[in-house]
């Protein structure tokens, strides 16, 4: 019975380390596609800026050196990222499908260590972590478009700022402050309906207050310090479905508090 429980202990830690070589895989891959799209979509703007100066022929009185040849190695640098970009996306749905399987195998191993009850309340602990992450992913989106629409509101507002004070009386340059203006307008009211930064603030807060508890589970430490397994793991997914309904309240705060009063 001792040796089964070794050897079980010993699959959970090795599924562990699985797990972790998976995501740390995943996460690199991720930053080597992003990188490859930002080279796809600089080859593209290359290319439509070649195309377009070669079309008015801006540069006729250089075309070859300048527009075909640039063109040429734009077109060139455009297949090349949009083939690294395609052909890279099967590999990245095979990594997740691993991942996949070896949390499928974590959950099966949890449900091992006992036949009542305590497996469900073991199985719910180890899928807290992938809430975990969830609420960590969300809270990165929402800051990233946060801070997108903040750098649009700012270097807006300093263009349209610039643009007016040179008082240039050439239509383009109104044209441009208008429009960047209304840009600007746009990502302020964004910003303030959706409410981006809140959200990331109380998605972060919920992921780390569930990994806290989920620490001091493992610890047994603070109100977890018991060795009724049972207990532990009970009041663990209590606290845990505690902290969603927080989070699920002030979602529903930031969504009535974007409403017109009239429909709040």
């Amino acid at each position: 019975m001792v040796t089964a429980g070794r050897d079980l202990d010993e699959e959970k830690r090795a599924n562990a380390k699985k797990i972790d070589l998976q995501e740390s895989e995943i996460r690199e891959f991720r930053v080597a596609h992003r990188l490859r799209t930002i080279w796809l979509l600089a080859s593209l703007a290359i290319v439509g800026l070649l195309g377009w100066a070669t079309l008015i022929g801006i540069w006729r009185s250089y075309p070859l050196p300048f527009s075909y040849i640039g063109l040429i190695a734009g077109l060139a640098s455009t297949l090349l990222a949009a083939r690294a970009v395609l052909g890279k996306r099967p590999g990245l749905h095979r990594l997740e499908y691993d991942l996949l399987v070896y949390r499928s195998d974590q959950v099966s191993l949890a449900a091992q260590s006992a036949s009542n009850a305590t497996a469900a309340l073991r199985i719910y602990r180890v899928n807290s972590e992938e809430v975990i992450l969830d609420y960590r992913r969300s809270a990165t989106r929402s800051r990233r478009v946060h801070n997108f629409f903040q750098a649009v509101i700012l270097a807006g507002s300093v263009v349209v700022t610039s643009l007016t004070s040179a008082g240039l009386n050439a239509e383009w340059s109104r044209w441009t402050a208008a429009s960047i203006a209304a840009l600007v307008s746009i990502s302020a009211a964004f910003t303030g309906y959706f409410k981006f930064r809140e959200r990331s603030f109380n998605q972060q807060q919920t992921a780390d207050a569930i990994e806290k508890e989920y620490k001091a589970v493992e610890l047994r430490i603070e109100k977890y310090d018991d060795d009724n397994e049972d207990l532990v793991l009970k009041r663990y997914a209590a606290k845990v479905e505690e902290l969603k309904e927080e989070q699920r309240k002030k979602e529903l705060q930031l969504e009535q508090s974007s409403q017109p009063e009239g429909k709040a």
